[in-house]
């Protein structure tokens, strides 16, 4: 089996590789060296060049550097997509310190404990945060507010009811040279919360070099599509998330391409963008690609698409042609996670599609299956286990957790938890997500979570909560609750409970209140019969 994915290569795609030996913030550098007027960023129809955005960087590193942050020390992003998303990302890594990216939508206990757990020092976030903020406890914790409605600009005045200062007012009269911070390519530059494999949240920590070589993968993998300085990415998926930071935001750097910026995911202003700018590539997930495959594009034209990387979540053969067919464009799947930087594998561009499939490991990866019980022995062609990995955009732990580092991480190899086979073409498929996992728009929700503050209602016996099938979102939560014996409580009060403890996306969409949860002999809660009226004709699964 090692290494049998060779075959599958596209024509000039070679698998060993010399990486570079840079820091993200010397990429930034090197491609502002190379095309100094090439436009980088482009954000309502407002554009910076690469020049500009270096600037822009090296003055927010000075900025953080003036406010007391120390090489190593975490800084929080909490943004949409934006160019202050990209500025601050760069600017901390410059300033040698580490970044936090946070989703825009948590709140609550989930951002305390990031806040915690990380031992941010600053706060980067946009102008909606303050009443989230204002009505939580944050010592310590400096805050910088943006306001990304507008392009990003000196003067751009609004008012805050927060101890907090604005980034349009202090950034711009900083200098603009490059702080003279020394930083390795294996310092760290990422702390990526992830679930992990037990759906707690941890810090996957993400080095210069794992996340330069991932960036570098994935250019190679591009080579026959684009030259370096004629990419154009439209960027619609969140940079927060590793998935974007890596395949567009990094991708793009390195290669010295523009980036197309949208702050959230509007249909008919993608199409308007992708119509105006002729962007080429395009990464995504189901559902974006399946709005797309499913709507009358009308006057927007939608055919300078070229390549498209879907991940997060299993594409439908039928959105896929449809996709294919409206732009010309070439559609293909991919598998990552958080701990690889996140890409792993993906359908060779020019190569043979496999539905099903998220295509073959990347250059100087290395993808085995082993027995599940073992994570030892290595399993034949087509026989299902546990997916393990191996390769320079490995994670290097989770941040200040050694037990549950040394659980997913032996001799090198990443046991990722997932489940899944390769054929003897190298193509991996995925069986199954862990456990229970939920995969909402390329969200993961883990139902423990949801469960176990369920269980905190003072009314509530029981729950158990399952991933139900939904058509743009891919899979919605929902609970199933037992209520102690003379309680009487509502599905809307038990989801108002919900919306103040959890984000928004991880609210169940449907409680129902019932008089018993179905149990295995040994008295195990059977999710597969809970999921059954959804999935009637799916195998028996073994709980």
């Amino acid at each position: 089996m090692q290494q049998v994915w060779l075959k599958s290569y596209e024509d000039g795609i070679s698998y060993h590789h010399e990486y570079p030996a840079h820091t993200l913030s010397e990429v930034l550098h090197l491609s502002t060296d190379k095309f100094p007027n090439q436009t980088a960023l482009v954000y309502m129809d407002h554009q910076w060049s690469y020049q500009e955005l270096d600037s822009l960087v090296s003055k927010m590193a000075n900025l953080l550097i003036s406010m007391g942050i120390s090489p190593g020390e975490r800084v929080g992003i909490q943004l949409p997509n934006s160019p202050q998303f990209v500025i601050a990302y760069f600017g901390i890594l410059r300033a040698g310190a580490i970044s936090v990216p946070i989703n825009p939508s948590f709140n609550g206990d989930e951002l305390a404990y990031i806040f915690k757990d990380s031992g941010m020092k600053i706060l980067i976030t946009h102008l909606d945060m303050v009443p989230v903020l204002a009505a939580s406890s944050h010592p310590g914790l400096q805050i910088i507010i943006t306001d990304i409605r507008l392009p990003f600009s000196e003067g751009h005045d609004y008012a805050l009811s927060l101890d907090a200062v604005k980034l349009e007012e202090i950034l711009f009269n900083k200098p603009d040279g490059n702080p003279l911070v020394a930083i390795r390519p294996d310092s760290i530059a990422n702390l990526q919360y992830t679930g992990g494999t037990t759906g707690i949240y941890k810090g996957a920590t993400l080095t210069h070099s794992n996340l330069v070589v991932n960036a570098a993968q994935l250019r190679y993998w591009f080579k026959n599509i684009y030259k370096d300085g004629q990419g154009k990415f439209i960027c619609v998926i969140p940079m927060f998330h590793i998935y974007a930071m890596s395949t567009t935001m990094n991708h793009a750097i390195l290669s010295g391409s523009t980036l197309y910026i949208l702050p959230k995911f509007d249909l008919n202003e993608l199409m308007r963008q992708i119509d105006k700018y002729k962007p080429n590539i395009f990464m995504g997930v189901p559902a974006m690609y399946g709005a797309i495959a499913l709507r009358d594009t009308g006057k927007y034209d939608l055919s300078s698409i070229e390549a498209c990387i879907c991940g997060s979540a299993p594409l439908p053969p039928t959105v896929h042609q449809k996709f294919e067919k409206l732009t010309g464009g070439k559609l293909r799947e991919g598998y990552g996670l958080s701990e690889c930087s996140p890409v792993v594998a993906v359908t060779p561009i020019n190569g043979q599609v496999k539905y099903g499939s998220v295509g073959t490991p990347l250059p100087d990866t290395e993808v085995k299956i082993v027995n599940p019980e073992t994570g030892e022995e290595i399993l034949e062609f087509g026989i299902v286990g546990e997916i393990v990995v191996k390769g320079p955009q490995v994670m290097q732990g989770y941040w200040g957790q050694p037990h549950e580092t040394a659980m997913v991480l032996k001799d090198g190899w990443l046991h990722t938890g997932d489940l899944g086979s390769i054929d003897e073409d190298g193509y991996v498929f995925i069986t199954d997500r862990l456990k229970d996992m939920i995969i909402m728009g390329g969200e993961k929700i883990y139902p423990r979570e949801i469960e176990d503050l369920l269980y905190t209602h003072p009314n509530v016996k029981e729950a158990a909560v399952i991933g139900a099938p939904h058509p743009l979102r891919g899979e919605v939560p929902e609970a199933y609750v037992v209520l102690k014996e003379v309680a009487a409580t509502s599905e809307k009060e038990l989801r108002r409970f919900c919306s103040e403890h959890l984000s928004k996306f991880k609210v169940p969409h449907k409680i129902e209140v019932m008089e018993e949860l179905p149990r295995s002999s040994v008295g195990k809660v059977l999710r597969r019969l809970l999921r059954e009226k959804y999935q009637p004709n799916k195998p028996d699964d073994k709980e």
